[in-house]
């Protein structure tokens, strides 16, 4: 994919302003996923005021990650017919007012479709945010080490944001996503100018002929577990440790601090050093043996969520991994492979926080992370038996150095 030539009001040169939109969508990126773990330290107390079970609670992320699997198989279309920087606006745009709808509402349901909502605004976005780094920076794997920097950043402000606003009151958090966005919408508005030039439209079929190559299938599948032991971790381990909302947020900062080093200091090193499949054979094996010590292992609530926070770290090495395979081993265009990516680990993702619900409420509290575990071992099934296609197809990318 082309690097598309940017332009600006300003005087500055043009490399200078096609960093300042690099950084504006970075920054874009970390706030609106400070926006997905904001929700994270206030679920037990949204639960508590509105008297939901935990698969109720659950909801608030099944609902915004369904749809953010369903609408990353048209984000690309769209981008490609109204142009990346207005999708990303308007992604942006959404997902501040959806925030802003969540904070004043006073159901489940309602918390649930809104979230829904959110969703819609960040499967807009972050795709085309992505797609937007690539060309700006021009180097697949600098661009995708920030992007996910970005992320593991975001994951780790978001959870402390919540549980600081979230101890005064659930509604809190909603608000303060809500103003954020609209300052990352406000930034990208104004420092990034990209040629709105028709690309051409691929049909939805696209994204599905790009699984027809059995090492982008092995890395989708792949994802679409390793994403719902992702989300089962990140969506109900706060209905299991039973800490304050304050607890939470510390937890799952220090938890996301650690998964920006795994993507980006301990990522970089690794891949250049080893075979990616090999990475991720080591980093999923490890989250295997975790969600065991998480659920089973008889200690104190300390030291599980010491596990908790640890984890982080081959979490953030997975992310950035993944995304780098997803781009690299496949021969489709860029866009229809971030979708097609995108679209099986998000669907993962959609499927992990309800089923913990329901099946902690029939089968007892710790048995889901049995889930999470069983959903890793088998990522690593499919990676080990696909390891050589994988490598080779990386090997064989003209992107690769």
């Amino acid at each position: 994919m082309s690097s598309p030539a940017l332009t600006s009001t300003t005087d500055a040169p043009p490399d200078t302003r096609r960093t300042l939109a690099g950084w504006a969508v970075t920054a874009a990126c970390l706030i609106a996923f400070m926006g997905v773990g904001v929700v994270d330290p206030i679920l037990p107390e949204i639960g508590h005021q509105l008297g939901a079970t935990p698969t109720q609670v659950e909801l608030l992320f099944t609902t915004y990650l369904g749809v953010m699997a369903v609408m990353t198989l048209f984000a690309g279309n769209i981008g490609a017919r109204v142009g990346r920087r207005r999708v990303a606006l308007i992604g942006l745009g959404l997902i501040a007012a959806f925030a802003l709808a969540c904070g004043l509402s006073g159901s489940i349901p309602a918390l649930a479709l809104f979230r829904g909502g959110w969703g819609l605004g960040s499967a807009l976005f972050t795709p085309t945010a992505l797609v937007l780094l690539l060309a700006l920076i021009g180097h697949a794997e600098k661009a995708i080490m920030r992007y996910e920097a970005a992320i593991g950043l975001g994951m780790s402000m978001g959870p402390l944001l919540g549980g600081l606003l979230g101890s005064h009151s659930w509604r809190y958090p909603f608000f303060g996503a809500a103003a954020l966005m609209l300052l990352a919408l406000a930034s990208v508005a104004t420092l990034v100018r990209v040629p709105e030039a028709r690309e051409p439209v691929r049909p939805v079929s696209d994204v599905f002929r790009a699984y027809r190559q059995p090492a982008f299938l092995a890395v989708g599948l792949t994802g679409l577990l390793y994403y719902f032991g992702f989300f089962l971790l990140l969506g109900y381990t706060p209905l299991f440790l039973h800490l304050s909302t304050l607890g939470l947020g510390l937890t799952f900062f220090g938890w996301g601090l650690l998964l920006g080093l795994g993507s980006t200091v301990l990522a970089e090193r690794l891949l250049h050093a080893l075979p990616a499949s090999r990475v991720v054979l080591g980093a999923l094996a490890g989250l295997t043996a975790l969600f065991v010590l998480i659920g089973f292992a008889p200690v104190t609530v300390p030291v599980k969520v010491t596990f908790v926070i640890l984890s982080g770290t081959l979490f953030g090495l997975m992310n950035a991994t993944l995304t780098t395979l997803s781009v690299e081993v496949s021969h489709m265009p860029r866009a229809t492979a971030t979708s097609a990516y995108n679209f099986l680990r998000w669907l993962g993702a959609a499927l992990a926080p309800v089923s913990s619900g329901l099946i902690a409420e029939h089968l007892g509290a710790p048995v889901p992370y049995a889930f999470g575990a069983a959903a890793v071992a088998l990522a690593v099934v499919i990676t080990a038996l696909a390891a050589r296609g994988i490598d080779a197809a990386r090997a064989s990318d003209p992107h690769v150095h």
